[in-house]
């Protein structure tokens, strides 16, 4: 995960391994719930997170009785309540270089790397 601040300045930059096998929608849910406590920790209260499951992000932006949510889901709207404003949108990977890179370089990680002056990609 990434973080910018509104003119697009990297504030800084975080790797989270991670052992499990699991699909697409899993793993960009857990690491959205990770950016969002990363964010509250931070003390952020206006957020904006991207994210390039497009899955996750409407099921996120689905409101109403029909909404089909997992318990992933349910956790990240919940963690919504932390911040003034939050948003969650999409983007496509090709857009997100350096998060897919520190995603990558996770996979040979055994603790969190966090990045504050220089950044990997």
């Amino acid at each position: 995960m990434i973080a910018r601040d509104w003119q697009g300045m990297v504030l800084g930059a975080w790797a989270v391994p991670s052992s499990s096998c699991l699909n697409p929608k899993q793993k960009e849910s857990m690491a959205l719930r990770m950016a969002m406590r990363m964010a509250k920790l931070q003390g952020w209260k206006k957020v904006v997170f991207e994210v390039d499951c497009l899955q996750v992000v409407e099921e996120l932006n689905r409101e109403g009785k029909d909404r089909i949510g997992s318990v992933m889901i349910e956790n990240i709207r919940s963690l919504r309540k932390n911040f003034d404003e939050c948003c969650f949108t999409f983007t496509r990977r090709v857009n997100n270089y350096v998060s897919h890179t520190l995603a990558k370089m996770a996979v040979s990680l055994e603790n969190l790397a966090e990045c504050k002056v220089d950044f990997p990609a």
